[in-house]
Order: structure tokens, then sequence, then C-alpha cells
């Protein structure tokens, strides 16, 4: 990947804002399945569209969804859950077993919006930039193709979630287009200075 477009200070700022903004998401989860969750610590890295797509394809155990975002910045967010993961976490969340495919898509739909929504408004709220988050879809990254982007550059901002006694693992990656960037980059200043 090539050199970030932020400075130190500004991507300094942006992983503690994440970084809060992630405890948010995780505090709401855990309050729903009454489980401890881990965070790793959000990674900002600046990425093409061939990085991303080679981000989700990683594997095909894996559930993808995405939710857009408009507003004074915008772009996606894109959750990814592992196959495992879900199944333990629909045993948390009392669904029957096994699951049926509109059950497995309600409960991945679900834990987007509680991860994606969580991480987007606290990042929002704290930049003082609004944004709108519609509704998440399932995409499958595998049998999609390649995405037809149109930017040449992204920010992404991820982190991983994971509550080790169930084999959850989730991460949320929020995804930047260049023009987005650069309000971020203003936002980011004035918090600075």
């Amino acid at each position: 990947m090539k050199d970030l477009l932020l400075t130190e200070d500004q991507r300094d700022a942006l992983q503690e804002m994440m970084n809060i903004s992630m405890g948010q998401a995780a505090k709401s989860l855990a309050q729903l399945i009454d489980v401890q969750i881990t965070l790793s610590i959000p990674t900002i890295n600046e990425a093409s569209p061939d990085d991303l797509v080679e981000i989700l394809n990683h594997s095909d155990d894996t559930w993808y969804a995405r939710q857009s975002f408009l507003g004074q910045i915008k772009g996606e967010v894109l959750s990814l859950i592992s196959k495992e993961g879900c199944d333990a976490m629909a045993e948390l969340m009392d669904y029957d077993k096994p699951l049926c495919d509109a059950q497995t898509q309600e409960l991945i739909l679900e834990l987007t919006n509680i991860l994606s929504g969580a991480c987007l408004s606290g990042l929002s709220s704290q930049l003082e930039l609004k944004s709108n988050l519609n509704m998440p879809t399932l995409f499958n990254s595998l049998t999609n193709g390649k995405p037809n982007y149109n930017w040449a550059t992204v920010l992404l901002v991820e982190v991983c979630f994971s509550i080790e006694s169930f084999s959850f693992n989730a991460r949320v990656v929020i995804c930047l287009e260049e023009n987005s960037i650069v309000a971020l980059k203003a936002s980011l200043d004035a918090l600075l200075s």
C-alpha cells in the first residue's frame, strides 16, 4: 500500500477516535449478548480498489455486509463476520438452531447494524460531521466479481472484534472516498489546533 494521506498527528488522532467509536460498538454488542468482547487497535491504511478487492477475497468462510453512508463524509462500512462466529452469535442471541437462510441473513444484518452504526456514529459525532447510514445489504465477494469503483484511493480504517470463548471474529472496515478524506483531514486539523 502507498504512503498514508494523513500526517502522523492526524493518523494518531483518528486512531484514538476510532478506538473510542469501536469501543462503543463493542459495548453495544456486549450488552446485547452479555459477554466480554475484545477489540484490536484500529489500523488506518491507504488502499487502491485492487487492495480492497484483495481484502474482501480472503476466504469463503466469511459473511460480508456493506452499508453506504452519505453526508459531509461518505463511503461504505464493510462488515466481515466469520461463519463460525455467526453460529456462535446465534447461540448467544438465543436463535433456534440450525439457522435457516432467512435467520442467518437477519443475524448478519443485525450484527452489521450494531457494529457499523456505533462505529460510524461515534466517529461522526467526534468529528462533528454529519453522516447518514443506509440499511445494510449482504454481498458475496467471491461471486460478485471485481467491483467498478470510481476512485483511485480510499482510506481504510479497520478493527477486529473477537470473543475468544465463542470463536466469534468480525472485522469492520470503513472506506472513505478521496473527497471525504479531504473533509476528514480538515476536521482533524481543526481538532488538533
